[in-house]
């Protein structure tokens, strides 16, 4: 094999290495940033389901706006779709769901707040014709440290504990640690 087809074959090798380092990278800067400069909404935590709460060394949350898949939907929503959910800041640590829209809203309230998810499950009430459905925003599991899913899994299900919340200004979530008593523990590494 000649040296030019030698040559060829390791930039293509290099480029190809140096495209997935970019995309990784990206993904992290993008995580850092979010838990670093996001704005921080501390939200209540209820149990999904208290037979299957744990597994392995996580925890599955559920939140007081999430619903429990009667959440209305724009008519037109399809499972997958991106959807921006309005909240509005109510008792304590309480958010409640004012509407979901399938873009971003073009004017908030003071007190409100904005959460991007998908959708994960669509129905259309035969009834009523009515789209209702779940959201997901991607901070319905939190990772622990090995040997406390058990402790923290009581908490949630005697609804002790809450969640840190860190908001992008486009709506992105991510969990920046749990809060029990208003102390932070678990917090999120930023990396």
């Amino acid at each position: 094999m000649s040296e030019q087809p030698r040559n060829k074959i390791w930039m293509a090798v290099a480029l190809v290495a140096g495209l997935q380092l970019a995309a990784l990278v990206w993904m992290i800067a993008g995580r850092i940033s979010l838990l670093k400069s996001g704005r921080e909404m501390t939200v209540e935590v209820v149990p999904v389901d208290p037979r299957d709460l744990f597994r392995g060394e996580y925890v599955i949350l559920g939140y007081t706006f999430s619903g429990t898949g009667d959440t209305s939907l724009p008519d037109a929503t399809k499972r997958g779709d991106r959807l921006y959910a309005t909240l509005k800041a109510a008792e304590g640590t309480k958010w409640d769901l004012v509407t979901v829209t399938p873009s971003y809203p073009e004017k908030l309230e003071p007190g409100q707040a904005v959460l991007s998810g998908y959708a994960s499950d669509v129905w259309r009430n035969s009834e009523n014709g009515r789209v209702t459905g779940r959201i997901r925003y991607g901070i319905e599991t939190y990772f622990v440290p090995e040997g406390k899913g058990r402790a923290i899994e009581e908490m949630v299900r005697d609804k002790k504990i809450e969640a840190l919340l860190a908001v992008s200004g486009s709506g992105q979530a991510a969990i920046k640690a749990l809060v029990i008593d208003g102390k932070r523990v678990h917090e999120e590494p930023l990396y």
